[in-house]
């Protein structure tokens, strides 16, 4: 069984959101310095894990790809507590956001088993490899018509390329750089979703009138990046079973 942490990371964030909501009842928009596009001042962790199956570690030390790879690591990996469960995901987040700052993880998604880890930021690319054509261009900002890749981060790059570079590895992340102008954004990031053909999907909070809905966008083909189809999830709660609904629809 392949565990598919996209939703996981989606409930994660909207529970992060509740957190932050629960201590003074402000958004981190109307709370804090915050700017779309930058990840300054921002008051939560961001993740990036780098999934596949029993292989995963391996293969990424193969590749020259895992920067501090050591025995010590292997060691950690081999004997890491099993995430086989959503619960057992999200202990293992708490655990991270209390132990630091922004984590990269391997994430093996049949065993369960995880490790820290720094990756590089260049892998063997397809010759024909090309940042713009994987990302849909209001990417970073959500009114902007063109993509600047000078704002697409370091973190944000390694998921795309590694995936490129890589069959069947796949790339998850919680973005910490906020996502939506003054009048539609709350201060919050997306969870976006790699594989070898550029953004597959990805999840952000909308405001509109007061009332916060998510927004998940699949990317089904490359035309999608021109129009993405936007399915507006007021029931957070819900999510796991809209995508899958909507998925099956589609």
């Amino acid at each position: 069984m392949r565990r598919d942490i996209f939703p996981w990371l989606v409930e994660h964030h909207y529970g992060t959101l509740d957190e932050l909501l629960v201590k003074d009842g402000l958004l981190p928009i109307q709370k804090y310095d915050l700017r779309e596009g930058s990840d300054k001042n921002v008051p939560y962790h961001g993740f990036l894990f780098m999934v596949d199956g029993p292989k995963i570690l391996d293969r990424l030390n193969e590749e020259g790809l895992i920067n501090d790879m050591s025995e010590e690591i292997r060691e950690e990996y081999n004997h890491s507590e099993l995430l086989l469960t959503k619960d057992d995901f999200f202990s293992y987040l708490k655990k991270q956001e209390l132990e630091g700052e922004d984590g990269a993880y391997v994430f093996n998604s049949v065993t369960g088993k995880v490790v820290s880890c720094h990756f590089n930021n260049n892998p063997n690319l397809p010759e024909d490899f090309s940042l713009t054509d994987r990302l849909p261009s209001n990417f970073v900002f959500y009114d902007a018509k063109q993509l600047d890749l000078k704002y697409v981060g370091t973190k944000t790059k390694v998921a795309i390329k590694i995936p490129a570079s890589m069959d069947n590895v796949h790339a998850y992340q919680i973005k910490r750089s906020p996502y939506g102008n003054k009048s539609t954004g709350i201060g919050m990031g997306k969870v976006t979703h790699f594989d070898k053909n550029g953004l597959n999907e990805e999840f952000f909070f909308k405001r509109n009138d007061g009332v916060i809905s998510g927004v998940y966008r699949p990317y089904f083909a490359k035309e999608d990046y021109r129009s993405p189809k936007d399915l507006i999830i007021s029931d957070l709660s819900r999510f796991e079973e809209i995508r899958e609904q909507y998925e099956k629809a589609a």
